[in-house]
């Protein structure tokens, strides 16, 4: 698939072109939506990023929780590192919040609540920020208790 190739060599205005053909017909394929979703917050569409990252969350966190950064080839941890050590409580964009609290979540959940958390404290109103906080914070506490359990 040439969206593939294009999200391969990180070329995510391309390979999002390429990608939002495909889910015209497949609108429920979900590897799709989760590569979309990175495009998106890559190419400047973080509105469009965190519609399809909420819708994902209400229904399957660990779409992304789950992913295989290798297998999938998954640029998230080298997106992160891309933008330094940017933390929640800096200085920085609302957008750049969104799109941190998303790819954090494909690397670590304790990162990416720590942005959806940032957001919260200003973005009141939105209700969808609260969800997808409760949502993350409920994931990292269930594996929180998994890993006692088990260890």
């Amino acid at each position: 698939m040439l969206g593939n190739q294009y999200f391969l060599s990180r070329n995510f205005s391309k390979a999002k072109e390429a990608y939002e053909k495909v889910l015209e017909s497949e609108p429920q394929n979900d590897f799709i939506r989760k590569r979309l979703l990175i495009c998106y917050t890559q190419t400047g569409d973080i509105n469009k990023a965190f519609e399809i990252f909420y819708e994902i969350l209400k229904r399957d966190i660990e779409l992304i929780t789950n992913t295989d950064i290798v297998a999938d080839d998954c640029p998230c941890p080298e997106l992160v590192n891309k933008y330094g050590n940017i933390k929640p409580t800096d200085e920085c964009s609302r957008d750049s919040r969104i799109m941190l609290g998303i790819l954090w979540l494909f690397c670590s959940i304790e990162k990416s609540l720590e942005f959806f958390e940032s957001l919260l404290s200003e973005e009141k109103s939105d209700m969808r920020f609260l969800e997808a906080r409760n949502i993350i914070r409920e994931k990292l506490n269930q594996s929180k208790e998994h890993y006692t359990q088990n260890n």
